[in-house]
């Protein structure tokens, strides 16, 4: 009877030694696709600060308050990382929202065409990467080598 019980203790921890196996084989895809994301973000974090400082920010013809709320968004580089990933992550249409608003409706098919290719197509591939490499690593959890 001992021996029944030990058998399916063990089978119930299957699933958790499945679960491990996969992080643990996703921990090099983790680190690349982090770097790739960080990539893509401080570029387009860049691209709209720059604009906006450039054009929008320094300019008196534009309300106070209007470039407060921008400002909050995208005033320094570390604001528009974290709103670049917001747009990519997260509820997008409020960053973006409040830059069309504010400044300039040419920036909707900016954030329309990011949310398009980084937030759809890479993270879409990213996930695809992810589960692939999850998939072989429990397949394999036996010894084989990875494909």
């Amino acid at each position: 009877m001992r021996l029944v019980r030990v058998v399916r203790q063990i089978r119930s921890f299957d699933a958790l030694f499945l679960m491990t196996t996969a992080i643990r084989s996703s921990i090099i895809v983790l680190a690349w696709s982090c770097m790739l994301l960080f990539m893509i973000q401080m570029l387009v974090a860049f691209f709209i600060n720059q604009i906006l400082h450039w054009d929008f920010f320094g300019d008196e013809r534009y309300d106070i308050e209007d470039r407060r709320k921008v400002f909050e968004y995208f005033g320094t580089f570390s604001r528009s990382m974290l709103s670049t990933f917001e747009m990519t992550l997260a509820n997008w249409p409020t960053v973006t929202r409040v830059v069309v608003e504010n400044y300039s409706e040419w920036f909707a098919p900016v954030f329309v065409l990011h949310k398009l290719t980084v937030g759809f197509a890479v993270i879409g591939i990213i996930n695809g990467v992810f589960y692939r490499r999850a998939s072989l690593s429990v397949a394999c959890s036996s010894g084989c080598a990875p494909a």
